[in-house]
């Protein structure tokens, strides 16, 4: 018998972990297992063509909210081709409608719902066996946890889901085929199942306590990733430091780790304390990244969610973090939450926006089957998407209007702040020109809306002209002259190729370019700020730097926007990146 597991994930980087734990859990009784990965933005009949080549008696797949209509629209037609081959489902997305969603797909053979480590095998042994309803001396379909099959005309479902309480068990999913595919992917990885917390909009709440594997089996599976060069480790541990002793034994073998690979938590800034905070601290830059939900700063909002957490503290946490320099810091808002209009996700909105998060996440709050907030859905007024992924349009606290402001907001975000390129240019301006962050952004998108600017793509060099283009008209020649200084410099330090973007002027001496030979051949001037080029020709230390002018001092990420002119001359470093936020290393330099 020839099974494959199939995994259809949301993007090329991305691998999954799912079916590489279903394999590893399947011994010879089970036949050839084979696991398949595949995106949702390849072409559905060449991932057909490949499925259908195979010419397997078992097609398995992992579900979720952004592959479930490929994956029902693919087993379709691969059941036409193959009419003996046996559909299974398994994962997040039909683990609550099992029986509903095989009535209205007639191809699905069978569905796992919960945890398939120990049903999946139960259930490919059963079919290796030919024994579905009998015991033969081996499993049977009556017997494994969380299965829903067809029996006759009927479809059953077998009630509890099997869990595994001792996770040390379930066999390692990083095995020697698994590693050999890494490459560049991002690799999934869980120390723990569950979490202490019982969020209404997360599917973790439907599952009570938390298991955890041994740090023993962490360390060496960690050590498996590490020596194949992954690039990074992201860990699934919904609250990775709910358990403080363990989460820091973990960051010290993460810290003491060779090589360049780094490592992605979930973490709850109000659970850090001051020993953890000093381990972080020994951290190489880049090495670690965290991600952290605050979701609304509202009370009454995070009451109603049954999110327990004290912002005080959090907030103080992601300040600290973000004043050791060498952490990603990655912060999250979701709109849409119950008691939470238009004005207080202003407030929240403005409030994590000033912790100065690397990445700020606006997200949408989806209704996810399983979840308490879509069983309270009418309590709220709930409207909302019915097929995947169920975000909400709107309810009693926000229009739809209103959230479509939010959408626009939500897109600016991503291109201009999230890209890291416009650091000192949207503290320039926000401070210069608005009262607070919301209200750039909100005005901004306006602007870019009637431009339409939001239904396409910019590139990365456009992006800085439009943005000049909108504040322009509102700055003085002074504001003006400052304002091309920081878009300039967020420019070169983000982009080597040296020619600026249209719109954004240089003013360089005629002399410039010769001043800026003698530099390079002064021994001291390299020993003292470029000493990574030390001993190497000017001419080949030019091509690896830039030199530029400004007017203004922008070395500094908010300077004292009402200082004199003051000529400065800054030497961008492209042979050298901060680890952190991506960007080239300069420095400023007499010349």
């Amino acid at each position: 018998m020839k099974t494959l597991i199939i995994a259809l994930n949301s993007k090329y980087i991305h691998s999954s972990l799912a079916p590489w734990y279903l394999k590893a859990g399947c011994g010879s009784e089970c036949g050839t297992v084979k696991v398949m990965e595949f995106t949702i933005n390849d072409s559905p009949d060449s991932v057909l063509a490949e499925l259908y080549r195979e010419k397997a008696d078992v097609a398995a797949f992992s579900c979720y909210i952004w592959n479930i209509a490929f994956v029902l629209d693919l087993v379709r037609e691969l059941k036409k081709l193959s009419p003996g081959i046996k559909i299974v489902l398994g994962g997040p997305e039909v683990s609550f409608d099992a029986q509903e969603l095989m009535r209205e797909n007639p191809s699905i053979d069978y569905v796992i719902a919960g945890e398939g480590d120990i049903s999946f095998s139960l259930l490919l042994k059963c079919l290796k066996n030919g024994a579905p309803y009998m015991n033969r001396g081996g499993p049977v379909l009556d017997e494994i946890g969380g299965l829903s099959y067809r029996k006759g005309n009927e479809i059953v479902s077998n009630l509890p889901c099997h869990f595994v309480q001792d996770l040390d068990l379930i066999p390692s999913p990083y095995t020697p085929d698994m590693l050999s595919r890494l490459g560049d992917k991002l690799v999934y990885f869980e120390s723990s199942r569950g979490c202490p917390f019982s969020c209404s909009y997360c599917l973790s709440s439907t599952f009570e306590g938390v298991r955890y594997f041994s740090l023993d089996r962490v360390k060496g599976d960690l050590g498996l990733l590490i020596g194949a060069g992954a690039k990074l480790v992201k860990f699934v541990d919904r609250t990775f430091n709910c358990n403080k002793s363990r989460a820091k034994e973990i960051f010290k073998f993460v810290i003491k780790s060779p090589g360049e690979t780094s490592f992605h938590f979930e973490a709850a800034a109000d659970l850090f304390d001051d020993e953890m905070l000093d381990i972080l601290s020994e951290a190489p830059p880049g090495k670690i990244q965290f991600e952290i939900g605050i979701q609304s700063t509202n009370l009454r909002t995070l009451e109603a969610v049954d999110r327990k957490t004290s912002l005080d503290k959090a907030f103080y946490n992601v300040r600290r973090i973000r004043e050791l320099g060498n952490i990603h810091v990655h912060l999250d808002l979701i709109a849409g939450l119950p008691y939470e209009g238009y004005n207080e996700f202003k407030r929240s909105f403005n409030q994590v926006y000033g912790l100065k998060p690397h990445q700020f996440q606006l997200g949408f709050l989806k209704m996810l089957k399983g979840s308490k907030i879509r069983r309270e859905a009418e309590l709220h007024g709930y409207i909302f998407r019915e097929r995947p992924p169920y975000e909400v349009l709107c309810n009693r606290y926000i229009t739809f209007d209103e959230m479509l402001d939010l959408k626009g907001i939500e897109e600016l975000v991503e291109r201009y702040y999230n890209s890291g390129r416009f650091v000192r240019s949207l503290n320039f301006i926000i401070g210069e020109f608005f009262r607070d962050p919301f209200s750039f952004y909100r005005e901004f998108y306006l602007y870019c809306d009637m431009k339409g600017y939001l239904s396409r793509p910019l590139s990365s060099r456009q992006l800085y002209t439009v943005l000049m283009d909108f504040v322009e008209g509102m700055a003085s020649a002074e504001q003006t002259e400052m304002l091309n200084d920081a878009l300039k410099f967020d420019f070169l330090a983000s982009d080597s190729s040296g020619n600026l973007p249209e719109g954004i002027k240089r003013e360089l001496p005629g002399d410039f370019k010769e001043r800026c030979f003698e530099f390079l051949k002064n021994e001291n001037n390299v020993a003292t700020f470029l000493p990574e080029f030390k001993g190497q020709p000017a001419k080949e230390i030019f091509k690896k730097v830039h030199f530029e002018t400004f007017n203004y001092d922008f070395t500094q990420v908010k300077p004292d926007f009402g200082c004199k002119k003051d000529k400065t001359v800054v030497v961008f470093n492209y042979k050298a990146k901060n680890r952190v936020t991506g960007l080239y290393s300069f420095i400023k330099v007499g010349l």
